[in-house]
């Protein structure tokens, strides 16, 4: 048994999002110790084998958001842009929707070949997501007021967030608010008439997630996917690249990566995280525990729900 007190804050889970707070809050000057439950790093960037089957990453052709790919200086450690491939789907008469990013006449020449009526609103339908894209970005990154005692400084990126919103125009800034809550069926049949084009683009709505194309609120799981592919491109490679760059930052940080650590539970002594206990019975200290984990199997089975 251990009582490590040395740590500053311990992450549970090493996917993107406890490699990002880890690298952050290492670059700050904490000492951070990271535990991953499987033998590499990288969550849903990483892939997984089942039954003796390889799978590739979730979220193949996601990227990171430029800011923190800039504030950890990811590309010194390995991160270079991934190539952006063709969107693809395969129809069941055996013909192909292309819709390639870099090449818009190439788009419009596949989608025409369906429909030219969506061909001819293809242009302002990317342009708009474009748009609605950007706004969700400026959401992102608006830090929320704490409640309940808001001051005018903590409502003030709330208001910058609205005034982004207004310059939209008002008939983007409706589709935006309305899309939000909108499932991507009712979205796209807004837009466009073929199905087999419809069908492609409520695909990339609902990719990664439990819900299905008629679910409400995959409008908005359209405008994130959108945002975090950078459009309907694939990012060929792009996943696998992200890991290995946090995980090398993290190291040159001064942050600590323990893989097949797995957390059995989180350690609470008078309401406060103090700690873990690993698998192995290990137990280590530290001022801060933040999880990675999902939050039913955080609170519930790590934290307790006592």
């Amino acid at each position: 048994m251990s009582a490590n007190r040395n740590y500053d804050t311990i992450i549970v889970g090493a996917g993107h999002n406890g490699l990002v707070a880890a690298n952050y809050l290492a670059k700050a000057g904490r000492k951070v110790l990271v535990l991953e439950r499987r033998d590499r790093a990288g969550g849903q960037l990483a892939g997984d084998a089942f039954d003796g089957a390889a799978f590739d990453p979730l979220h193949a052709d996601a990227q990171l958001r430029p800011d923190i790919v800039r504030d950890l200086d990811l590309a010194r450690h390995g991160l270079a842009e991934a190539r952006r491939a063709p969107y693809i789907s395969l129809l069941p008469d055996g013909r192909r929707l292309v819709l390639d990013a870099t090449n818009q006449a190439a788009t419009l020449d596949s989608i025409r070949a369906i429909s030219e009526n969506d061909a001819k609103r293809w242009p302002e339908f990317v342009a708009f997501m474009d748009r609605a894209a950007t706004f969700l970005d400026a959401a992102y990154r608006t830090p929320m007021p704490r409640l309940p005692h808001v001051g005018w400084s903590d409502g003030l990126p709330l208001a910058k967030l609205a005034w982004t919103l207004r310059r939209l125009g008002g008939k983007d800034m409706f589709r935006v608010i309305r899309m939000m809550s909108m499932s991507t069926v009712e979205f796209t049949e807004e837009w466009f008439e073929s199905e087999e084009l419809k069908a492609a683009i409520a695909a990339v709505g609902i990719h990664g997630f439990t819900l299905g194309s008629m679910s409400a609120g995959t409008g908005y799981t359209l405008m994130h996917n959108w945002l975090n592919r950078g459009g309907l491109a694939h990012r060929a490679g792009g996943a696998a690249r992200i890991g290995d760059a946090l995980v090398a930052a993290l190291k040159a940080n001064g942050g600590e990566l323990r893989t097949s650590s797995g957390v059995k539970r989180i350690l609470v002594e008078r309401s406060r995280a103090v700690g873990v206990q690993l698998e192995s019975g290990e137990e280590v200290r530290a001022a801060n525990v933040f999880s990675a984990a999902d939050p039913r199997n955080t609170l519930l089975t790590l934290v307790g729900a006592p």
